[in-house]
């Protein structure tokens, strides 16, 4: 059984996906001779890690219509939860960040 998911005001994932590009954008465009201040140290990026590969330009790669049919399964409430698989994944993330 699965119960009905009540979606949140918070912004989601891709929303902070977007946020974060746009933040790196602005400090890029910023630093367009290469290099930048920070606390009296100087950081000199290379041509390449200025560039963007031609993929992501558009946004991080995301097949949106899979994307939808998730949140359409989820608000009809027929989306699988395997709860011993996620116990299973955090009890390991857990242990992993203990040791």
């Amino acid at each position: 059984m699965v119960e009905s998911v009540v979606p949140t005001p918070s912004p989601s994932r891709l929303e902070r996906l977007k946020d974060t590009q746009t933040r790196v954008d602005r400090s890029l465009a910023g630093a367009a001779t290469g290099s930048a201040r920070a606390s009296g140290e100087t950081v000199e990026l290379s041509a390449a890690a200025l560039a963007t590969p031609e993929e992501l330009r558009s946004g991080p790669p995301v097949d949106l219509e899979l994307v939808q049919k998730i949140k359409d399964a989820i608000a009809e409430g027929k989306y699988p939860v395997d709860l011993e698989r996620i116990t299973d994944a955090l009890f390991a993330d857990y242990l992993d960040l203990k040791l």
